[in-house]
């Protein structure tokens, strides 16, 4: 079972990394604007708005493991999550166009033709982005340079994330659906580029892989994944509503459309700064200490956003929305990093090793994590009182506000507890 990983210097780190930029082109789109174009656009109640998230993350997220199963079991020349990347690259690009696409329907079969592209888009999503992650395990076994790779793969995706918030339109579908194919080209350019330059080594073994059983019970066995994921569901419900409640926080609470946008675009630039900072400090205090670090800033942003109340300015607002945002991408970082370790782990502890069903997992629960924390907050917005695009009462938008931080500090808490739990274990064991 002894596996050889191939070299990668830091331009090719920095090149694969790339290949976050790329998705994080479709995802923070999807992240940051879908919800709201579904409900300020399209003109869908939030609660139907939210369902329609939810149903395609719990889709996306069921089909993950099959895709990294699938992978594992590809046999090519090219290697076997490499050729996902060329392949489907050009269908992710065009069921991304179709997502920013209004059909000429009403109603129901409106509700239904957006539910099914969606459904598309995320199948498309999965069947790249799998494989894309389940090469981090393979390029390399290093820790620091696994670190690194996760550090440019943070980096890039913080990049996407400031060029889709400049980028996408506030209002009109004919913008959205343009910055969609926009989008969709330069996606579609950059995953040759990723399969050109990355390289997975030769199996050291010809035994068959292991069966999808064999699979499945060596994960229920994995320890260390199931604490890591236990905190990343907390973090990627929270987060989920967090991100998706600042348009409306600053359309409806601070009656400035453009300052919501500006907001979104500075986190994403404070990304830029954040994420070397951390890649940094993990060689000092190690990638659980970036964990137990992150919660405590993001903890600390939300204490200060709840502080200042609703008189601060935006300016005040989006200060408070950035440090709860470097938290999470501490958070981030931290999990990415740390998810190839739990490869490791299978494979010396119960001689089993598959990167690409392990990220296919651990891909589901971040996903279906994300459609609980989208329905949870279409659900939220509901009953607060929620009507759009009119002047909303005081208790709807207190309501609104306490959506808003609450949910994102119950998810900070548990992380933190989770972790601490674990490196007191490690220390007791010693």
């Amino acid at each position: 079972m002894t596996r050889k990983s191939s070299e990668i210097g830091l331009g090719g780190a920095a090149v694969y990394g790339l290949g976050d930029f790329a998705c994080n082109l479709y995802w923070q789109s999807l992240s940051l604007f879908l919800l709201f174009y579904y409900t300020e656009v399209v003109g869908l109640p939030p609660a139907t708005a939210g369902l329609i998230y939810l149903i395609a993350s719990v889709w996306d997220g069921l089909i993950d493991p099959l895709i990294g199963a699938a992978a594992d079991k590809t046999r090519t020349r090219f290697g076997a999550y490499r050729p996902y990347l060329l392949f489907g690259g050009p269908l992710l690009g065009l069921s991304f166009c179709l997502l920013y696409y209004r059909p000429p329907l009403e109603g129901t079969m409106l509700t239904l033709c957006l539910l099914g592209t969606h459904l598309v888009f995320r199948t498309f999503y999965a069947l790249v982005n799998v494989p894309y992650a389940a090469l981090s395990g393979r390029i390399t076994s290093d820790p620091d340079r696994r670190a690194q790779l996760s550090g440019f793969r943070m980096f890039f995706g913080a990049l996407a994330a400031v060029l889709v918030s400049l980028i996408t339109p506030a209002s009109g579908q004919g913008g959205y659906f343009l910055t969609a194919v926009a989008f969709a080209i330069v996606a579609t350019a950059l995953f040759p580029l990723v399969f050109s330059v990355t390289r997975e080594p030769a199996p050291q073994t010809s035994a068959p892989p292991p069966a999808l059983k064999a699979l499945i019970s060596s994960l229920l066995r994995n320890r260390a994944f199931w604490r890591l994921n236990l905190g990343a569901l907390a973090f990627a419900v929270s987060g989920t509503v967090l991100t998706k409640s600042v348009l409306y926080y600053f359309k409806y609470q601070l009656h400035d459309d453009r300052s919501g946008a500006l907001a979104l675009a500075v986190m994403g630039m404070a990304g830029l700064v954040v994420i070397p900072l951390w890649t940094l400090l993990a060689r000092r205090i190690g990638r659980r200490g970036v964990w137990i670090a992150a919660c405590c800033v993001g903890l600390s942003g939300l204490g200060a956003l709840w502080a200042i109340g609703t008189t601060a300015g935006p300016f005040g607002v989006i200060a408070c929305l950035v440090c709860v945002h470097s938290g999470s991408l501490g958070l981030f970082f931290a999990f990415w990093s740390l998810l190839p370790d739990t490869v490791d782990y299978g494979e010396q502890t119960l001689q089993v090793r598959a990167d690409g069903f392990i990220f296919g997992v651990a891909g589901m629960i971040s996903k279906i994590s994300m459609g609980l924390g989208a329905g949870l907050f279409g659900w939220g917005l509901s009953h607060t009182g929620y009507q759009p695009n009119i002047a909303q009462s005081a208790a709807t938008l207190s309501d609104l506000r306490l959506l808003m931080l609450l949910t994102p500090a119950l998810g900070f808490g548990l992380c933190l507890l989770v972790m601490t739990g674990e490196v007191r274990a490690k220390s007791a064991s010693v």
